[in-house]
């Protein structure tokens, strides 16, 4: 659906404005690192935790299925800020990741915040006998650069919406159920969708990819979480 032209923004715009957003947390954490007085002896680690995944490729809730294959995914999560401004936002973690696919169709390098909630709850804890205080729900935002074609031929794009991206950079949410087990160590269900979906673009053409599959994630900081 093409929305009307007074809701359309200039795609460079909405580019700046993901990017800018997701960088914010970096910079500022490293101008607030850098301020912290020596004698502080409680610092923690940068990186938090990192992921890898088998991920099926174009396969997922919103797919067409155009392209195939089996990507590879690798994450790293970095250690949120203690600003106090920061937990009216949720207290989101930074990340940055890269799913490359290897068959000739598109891969994609992202970076952006991703938001982390334990199940665990004084009725579930009592349920399940404490199985819950494995579980964990995640969803991020964040903005990705990939290598898919921008435009495609524009009559087989209306009739068979088979279709380019549009533009290079675009949004990405991603979906994310996991339990820990062994202290540091866990397994996921993973989603991930990018698109620009007309919001904010005025790109004709808008294809978008999925990316289903399983991780594994190893958290160096368990009591951070």
């Amino acid at each position: 659906m093409v929305l009307p032209s007074r809701f359309k923004m200039n795609s460079r715009i909405i580019i700046v404005l993901f990017f800018f957003a997701s960088l914010l947390p970096a910079t500022v954490f490293a101008a607030e690192s850098a301020a912290t007085p020596a004698d502080n002896s409680e610092s923690k680690p940068w990186v938090r935790k990192v992921a890898f995944g088998i991920l099926l490729h174009d396969i997922g809730f919103i797919s067409d299925q155009r392209e195939n294959g089996v990507d590879p995914n690798w994450e790293i999560e970095f250690s949120r800020p203690d600003w106090s401004w920061w937990r009216w936002v949720g207290s989101p973690y930074w990340m940055i990741g890269a799913t490359p696919n290897f068959t000739g169709d598109t891969s994609a390098y992202y970076f952006g915040h991703t938001w982390e909630v334990s199940l665990s709850n004084n009725f579930l804890d009592n349920l399940t006998n404490d199985f819950t205080k494995r579980l964990w729900v995640a969803g991020g935002i964040s903005t990705v650069i990939h290598t898919g074609p921008l435009k495609k031929n524009e009559m087989k794009c209306k009739q068979d919406s088979d279709c380019g991206f549009g533009s290079r950079v675009l949004p990405r949410i991603s979906l994310e159920i996991g339990a820990n087990f062994w202290g540091n160590h866990a397994v996921s269900l993973f989603f991930d969708h990018m698109s620009h979906g007309q919001l904010g673009c005025s790109c004709i053409q808008n294809e978008g990819i999925d990316h289903t599959g399983i991780r594994y994630h190893f958290t160096f900081d368990t009591g951070k979480r």
